[in-house]
C-alpha cells in the first residue's frame, strides 16, 4: 500500500472543493476512506487551509467541522524542532516546501501528491500529481 503525503495544494482542493482539481482530490480521499492507500499531510496544511476557508467566508464551525471529518481519514505527518532544523539545512530554496519535504520522509512516505511538481525537484521520493496517480488521462 502507498504511503502519500499530500502536499497543501492537493488538500486545498479538496476541502475548499477548488475547481477544476476537486475531483481529482476527491477520488484520492475516497482511495483513502476505502484504505487502498495511506495519507498523511501536515498540520501547516491544515493551518492554511483554515485561514483559506475562513477568509472565504465560511462559518468557524463548519471549518472545524470540515478539518476534523478529514482528519478521521488524513494522519498528520510530524513537524518538531528536528524536522525543522533538517529542513533549514535540506538545500531546498523553499522553507514551506522544505518542512512539507522533510516532513513526509519522516511520516515513511513513499509517494508525494502535488500539482507543483517541479516544487520538489531535490526529493528523493516518488514525486507525481493527482492525474498521474490515478492514472487519468
Amino acid at each position: 500500500m502507498d504511503n502519500v503525503f499530500l502536499d497543501a495544494n492537493v488538500v486545498i482542493d479538496f476541502l475548499c472543493e477548488r475547481e477544476p482539481f476537486y475531483y481529482q482530490a476527491a477520488r484520492i480521499m475516497t482511495k483513502a476512506y476505502r484504505k487502498e492507500i495511506s495519507v498523511a499531510c501536515s498540520p501547516i496544511t491544515l493551518a492554511t487551509v483554515s485561514y483559506l476557508m475562513e477568509r472565504s467566508k465560511i462559518d468557524t464551525n463548519d471549518v472545524f467541522l470540515k478539518l476534523t471529518n478529514f482528519c478521521t481519514i488524513c494522519q498528520m505527518a510530524p513537524i518538531d524542532t528536528q524536522i525543522v532544523v533538517e529542513s533549514l539545512n535540506s538545500g531546498f530554496s523553499d522553507f514551506e516546501d522544505s518542512l512539507q519535504y522533510v516532513s513526509a520522509k519522516h511520516w515513511g512516505a513513499n509517494v508525494i501528491l502535488t500539482r507543483n511538481k517541479s516544487d520538489f525537484a531535490m526529493a528523493q521520493l516518488r514525486v507525481t500529481d493527482p492525474i498521474e496517480f490515478l492514472g487519468i488521462e
